[in-house]
């Protein structure tokens, strides 16, 4: 991992459909360079995958973060049945308060709290669930991660 790379990632976080001609123009580098480096960058992980991002609100969606405070060493089984909750997008172990944080669609402020009273407090081993429904999300800094490799390259 190089400046090279990093200003690909950069490029790439940007826009992600942008092409290799763009890119290595931006660059001022060869479109089989930047080719290469990214074919090396996925192979060795650096690149976990391309997203889109859609505005949940546009689609008459509301956003909520849950966390959820697991009891004991059951937070495996835990992960297992809240994969069964087709409104919860992604489920992340942390360290700190909570065992893990949850990203959970719905389309009401009931219809959430439907969903953690009658389906995710009766998974056996949660202990606590705490909700922060999603207003606005700002990206302060949307290179935050690549700017602090930059700066450790020097």
């Amino acid at each position: 991992m190089d400046l090279t790379d990093i200003a690909i990632l950069e490029c790439l976080k940007a826009n992600s459909r942008d092409s290799l001609g763009n890119i290595a123009e931006e660059l001022n580098i060869s479109k089989a360079t930047v080719s290469r480096r990214l074919t090396r960058m996925e192979a060795e992980g650096y690149i976990s995958g391309y997203s889109l991002s859609v505005n949940p609100s546009k689609l008459g969606l509301m956003k909520a973060l849950v966390a959820i405070q697991v009891t004991g060493t059951a937070v495996n089984s835990v992960i297992e049945e809240l994969k069964k909750n087709p409104e919860i997008e992604s489920v992340m172990r942390v360290f700190g308060d909570h065992s893990l944080l949850c990203t959970i669609y719905t389309t009401s402020v009931d219809s959430l709290y439907e969903l953690i009273q009658t389906r995710i407090l009766k998974i056996p081993s949660i202990n606590n669930v705490e909700v922060d429904i999603l207003i606005d999300s700002l990206n302060v800094n949307p290179h935050a991660e690549l700017d602090l490799i930059k700066e450790r390259l020097g």
